[in-house]
């Protein structure tokens, strides 16, 4: 467990009813809210940007469905660290990212695709990359067509809900290294 006591990157907040149409609602049915229940308070791990924001709730419950959450700031020394938490966790994830992060998996399930149709390393990097040289300066092109494929089987196990969501299992390293070793020199 965590506690805004301890560390100072932890947010306290008090839970309310949402009280007017222009308040921010919270949800804790979230799929990228993780509520743990304390033996005195609520603890949240909120998914955000890539980001873990760690929340103790000290009045309320997030339980009751939509809710406004106050946060409580003491004057101190770490409140520098606290409202960067806060920014962190009430700014939104810019559009333009959230499209690059889902033309990634697009491009990484088209790779995984093309190699169940036969297609070699090389061919998977001309039809999701474009054209251009083979294997790239340094192995570019070669590694990041393997960093597709294995991120695309990552998805296909994961399922669509993870696929959707954002919410993947890093790659395993054994079918990483399967498909190193499978012959796909080029």
């Amino acid at each position: 467990m965590w506690s805004a006591i301890a560390d100072p990157c932890v947010i306290a907040v008090r839970v309310g009813p949402v009280e007017h149409d222009g308040a921010r609602v919270f949800d804790a049915s979230d799929p990228a809210v993780r509520v743990l229940r304390g033996s005195v308070h609520e603890h949240l791990l909120v998914d955000r940007d890539d980001m873990a924001i760690r929340l103790d709730v000290i009045v309320g419950t997030v339980l009751a469905g939509q809710v406004s959450l106050r946060f409580d700031l003491p004057d101190d020394h770490h409140l520098e660290a606290q409202l960067a938490a806060i920014r962190a966790f009430t700014s939104a994830v810019p559009p333009g990212r959230r499209h690059l992060q889902l033309a990634r998996r697009v491009h990484a399930l088209h790779a995984t695709d093309a190699r169940d149709d036969g297609a070699s390393l090389r061919e998977i990097a001309d039809l999701v990359l474009g054209p251009g040289e083979w294997p790239g300066d340094g192995e570019y092109r070669k590694s990041m067509v393997r960093r597709m494929l294995a991120s695309g089987d990552q998805m296909r196990r994961d399922g669509p809900r993870a696929i959707l969501s954002g919410r993947l299992s890093p790659p395993d390293r054994s079918t990483q290294s399967r498909q190193r070793n499978r012959g796909d020199a080029c």
